[in-house]
């Protein structure tokens, strides 16, 4: 995959499948985080990798009980070691080079995932603190994001995005360009995806077919012209009702 399509096609996807990860994709994915730039090419990051489900679950329980982090594989804790920067830089580079640096780490590890046929999520609503217990971290390294990785279970489409004249000013002379409009209809079909928790997903216009959704939750999400037909709905609940109530 080229990297104009991994940004393209990259998506937050928070349900993921049971299916284990090579050893080898996850190392790949840390590798193309310490490829990030940094100033001064200080490196200030530091790599939690998370299989161990009971410490998943420990991160889940410091992580607002979010679903998809009990369900995802692999957690990646990234951290700033606060000393790298300022070292050089003062509470400049602490306080904001060093979050400039791992975010560009973090989304190494998003398009690196995407092209790997992985599906991930960047998450940064945590307990700090509660994180640096887990890990026993020193007070100098302070947790900045949890990047959930793992084949995705569902895939969700993607959201409108503003437009290039709402977010950027062209200084200087520019040739007009008009930017291209496109739509496309997600399906998914002949699959298991019983016991699926969807959870603030994007299921606009999505069509699912001859799909077992038994004991699946839908919370929280778009459901405008969702489609569902010859599928499985046992015990399926959409904002706590069942749904075969509702048929």
């Amino acid at each position: 995959m080229d990297l104009s399509k991994a940004i393209l096609t990259r998506r937050s996807v928070r349900s993921f499948r049971k299916d284990n990860i090579p050893d080898d994709k996850i190392r790949e994915l840390i590798k193309a985080a310490i490829y990030a730039p940094s100033a001064g090419d200080c490196q200030p990051w530091h790599f939690y990798v998370v299989k161990d489900s009971g410490i998943r679950k420990r991160v889940y329980e410091e992580a607002c009980r979010q679903e998809f982090l009990t369900e995802a594989p692999i957690l990646i804790i990234v951290c700033i070691d606060g000393d790298e920067s300022a070292g050089r830089y003062g509470e400049r580079g602490k306080a904001l080079y060093n979050i400039q640096n791992t975010a560009a780490a973090v989304q190494n590890i998003l398009l690196s995932a995407t092209d790997m046929g992985l599906g991930s999520c960047w998450c940064g609503d945590f307990d700090e603190s509660g994180l640096q217990e887990i890990f026993q971290m020193n007070s100098e390294r302070i947790p900045v994001a949890i990047v959930a990785v793992g084949y995705a279970g569902f895939e969700p489409s993607a959201p409108k995005r503003k437009s290039m004249d709402e977010v950027a000013d062209f200084i200087g002379e520019w040739e007009e360009c008009g930017e291209e409009e496109t739509s496309e209809t997600r399906k998914i079909e002949h699959c298991d995806m019983g016991g699926t928790i969807f959870h603030d997903v994007n299921l606009y216009g999505v069509e699912i077919s001859d799909a077992n959704l038994a004991q699946g939750k839908i919370f929280d999400c778009n459901l405008s012209n969702l489609e569902i037909y010859d599928c499985r709905l046992d015990g399926m609940k959409v904002n706590g009702i069942e749904i075969n109530s509702l048929l």
